[in-house]
């Protein structure tokens, strides 16, 4: 079920019903005439998205989106719902998000509000593995994302928190309180949920917990894929009190994800303890100004290894893994609160810092070490201005500008290893490393313009252009051994970094066509993007690197460098309502991108990059059911990176279905089959198997499930 309303900044409803869809979140449907009204309280599982869209000016449209139940134990069903986003997965819950062909550091996800700074080296604890909660709102920045949303959005931005708090009228605290559990028969996925919600005329508090696991699943041949099981839990607290103009704001997450498999990396996860924090402070100065302050971080702690849940090679080669990261951040912004006229202006101040450690063993071996990240620090200090504004109140030409100039700062401390003794080779990259000068600093300047125009009455043109950068990532720079550090590319290559590293810089230009009549609607999106500097492998020519590989029987190492590549695409939707309560819609992504300086002269397509793909979906609703038929679609994908050895991957269509039924005001029942035709398929961003396993080969396309009958039981008290 989908609502579509129109709001201004502040969030307050229109006077009339805004069937024009977005700039940002182009998966928007059109309401059913009879559709129900959402529930107080969503399920654990069944997570309400509610997406934000900007069309470039303070005049918003804001769109509540009631998503199909899935399998996946994340947010990964619905974001890949929406064209031009996409999910890398290199585990069930290591998902790493991809939006127009771009990924990793190069995208600014925030959960909670806040950004994730990982422990993982190779993105086992993603943003994405961090979300936790019941009825969430996720915004997607279509295109180039405004500069309020922070530093290095490149890629663009997503924000993924809960929805606003739910106060009651009465002084008295008001109760609701939910359980919801489901089962999927294919791996035995078992998820349960509770959420404890309590408010009054100013204040709330809100618990919910959760657990989640499952054993491997089977593909649709019937071969049990190894690393697909997953055994996570997580709580999380939310407390605020509103009161006049000031509002304060805390909350406290935690997650434990303990044995899970990730078929698509050289290790599994033993165990990831994460901890995520918010303090948000707003005052409203007067009728134009209002402040708000920030300060959040979180702390990680994670080990993984490569012998205890996968067959393990010789004792000699078993390596643990164990490492952890802590981050803080305080944000002050001051924001003109909306007029008549449609000006708005804001602007802040920011400061972020991250600290990683590494440390390789072996428990065999006693002396054997690797001190592969020492005391890492990257500090981020950051300054930015925005402006929205209206050039002509009867052309409705709507404006937004803004800049914001950033100061990356890296560091780090010496490293080492037992094997200096016995390889000069080890020897020398050492001391090179340790001799180098490792503190590192990058400027940074972001400028977007954006403007929305209407075309007709039913038609409505976007544009929006721009310049976003991004400094190299620790690992990128401080990656001194060759090792498959790679922030979750999972493409098996050994990487080593670069002290010589510059920024990444791109020119970026986003037209879009938005048109609404009656009940039918048409959205697409054009985009380019060329980045210089573009940060990627390459073979090493370091000779004592290259006889380090030799050794180890392994391919030549990359090394991260600087290189110019160009991406673009269209993403496009349609919707129709064929009748009262049937409504059809479809839609679909396509991107490519090159390196434009290639090696050897030749242009190289980019790594996993989304294949043309789409999905079509018939919805019938009426009275208390609920029925969709959804089939999901993608091309063949020829276009791969031979630098990392990358395979093509042929297309595939899957059908889901999913039948809700709403037994009374408490309680409501699902029932889903995911893959239907228990079709033998894999995806292209799924990755390849790592796991030494006599169902599933060395470097074979990970299966996804087969057919997976699951039901989802949700009551409210």
């Amino acid at each position: 079920m989908t609502k579509i309303i129109q709001t201004n900044t502040l969030g307050k409803p229109a006077s009339k019903p805004a069937f024009l869809a977005s700039s940002i979140a182009l998966i928007l449907t059109f309401p059913f005439v009879n559709a129900k009204e959402n529930d107080s309280l969503g399920s654990l599982e069944r997570i309400e998205v509610r997406g934000i869209i900007n069309n470039g000016s303070n005049r918003m449209m804001q769109s509540e989106i009631d998503l199909a139940d899935g399998s996946a134990p994340d947010l990964r069903g619905q974001i890949e719902q929406l064209p031009g986003l996409s999910v890398n997965g290199n585990g069930l819950v290591s998902g790493v998000v991809q939006y127009r062909g771009l990924f990793g550091d190069r995208l600014k996800v925030k959960v909670d509000d806040i950004g994730i700074a990982g422990a993982g080296p190779n993105a086992m604890d993603s943003p994405l593995s961090h979300v936790l909660g019941n009825r969430q709102e996720l915004v997607l920045h279509q295109g180039i994302a405004p500069v309020s949303l922070g530093s290095e959005s490149l890629g663009g931005a997503i924000e993924i928190r809960d929805l606003a708090p739910e106060f009651n009228s009465e002084a008295n605290f008001a109760v609701n309180s939910e359980l919801s559990a489901g089962y999927f028969a294919n791996n035995k996925a078992q998820l349960l949920g509770a959420n404890l919600h309590g408010a009054n005329k100013t204040t709330y508090i809100n618990f919910q917990g959760q657990y989640q696991e499952a054993e491997n699943y089977e593909s649709g041949n019937g071969l049990l894929v190894p690393s697909t099981f997953y055994e996570r839990s997580g709580m999380k607290l939310r407390a605020g009190y509103h009161h006049n103009d000031s509002e304060l704001d805390l909350v406290i997450g935690h997650r434990n994800t303990n044995e899970s498999g990730t078929p698509a990396l050289a290790m599994d996860i033993i165990y990831v303890d994460s901890l995520w924090y918010k303090l948000n402070y707003a005052n409203r100065l007067n009728d134009k100004w209002k402040v708000t302050s920030k300060i959040y971080g979180n702390q990680n702690e994670h080990a993984m290894n490569n012998f205890q849940l996968r067959p393990a090679s010789m004792a000699a080669m078993h390596r643990l893994n164990t490492v952890d990261s802590e981050a803080l951040g305080v944000d002050i912004e001051l924001m003109q609160l909306e007029r008549d006229d449609a000006e708005g202006f804001s602007t802040g101040i920011s400061y972020y810092k991250q600290n990683h450690n590494s440390r390789i063993t072996n428990p065999n071996n006693g002396m054997f070490f690797i001190q592969n990240f020492n005391d890492v620090q990257r500090d981020i200090s950051s300054l930015y201005a925005q402006y929205e504004f209206e050039t002509s109140s009867s052309s409705r030409l709507l404006w937004q500008i803004g800049g914001r100039a950033s100061r990356v700062d890296l560091q780090a401390n010496e490293v080492g290893s037992n094997m200096v003794m016995m390889s000069p080779a080890v020897a020398s990259v050492v001391n090179r490393f340790n001799d180098a000068d490792r503190q590192l600093d990058f400027f940074l300047l972001d400028l977007v313009v954006k403007a929305q125009m209407p075309l007709s009455k039913h038609t409505v043109a976007t544009f929006s252009a721009g310049q976003k950068e991004r400094a190299p990532s620790y690992h990128e720079v401080y990656s001194w051994f060759p090792l498959g550090v790679s922030a979750g590319l999972a493409d098996g290559r050994n990487y080593i970094g670069n002290l010589d590293l510059e920024k990444e810089s791109a020119l970026k230009a986003d037209i879009g066509f938005q048109y609404q009549k009656d009940n039918t609607s048409v959205l697409a999106s054009l985009f380019y993007q060329k980045v210089s500097d573009y940060i990627i492998g390459v073979p090493s020519n370091n000779m004592p690197i290259n006889m380090i590989t030799n050794m180890m029987g392994v391919q030549q190492a990359l090394q991260w460098n600087n290189k110019a590549a160009r991406l673009y695409g269209i993403d496009a939707y349609f919707s129709v309502m064929l009748s009262p309560h049937l409504q059809f819609s479809t839609s679909a992504q396509y991107v490519d991108g090159k390196l434009s300086d290639g090696i050897n002269g030749q242009e190289l397509a980019l790594y996993r990059l989304t294949p043309l793909s789409g999905n079509m979906a018939l919805n019938w609703q009426h009275n208390a059911w609920d029925i969709a038929f959804v089939f999901d679609v993608a091309a063949a994908q020829t276009k791969v990176s031979p630098l990392q050895n990358e395979a093509e991957t042929a297309g595939y269509g899957v059908w889901n279905v999913k039948v809700d039924y709403k037994v009374n005001a408490a309680m409501d029942i699902s029932f889903i089959i995911e893959n239907l035709a228990d079709k033998d398929y894999a995806t292209h961003l799924g990755g390849v198997n790592r796991v030494r396993d006599e169902n599933v080969a060395l470097g074979q396309k990970v299966p996804e499930a087969g057919r997976n009958l699951g039901l989802h039981l949700n009551y409210r008290f």
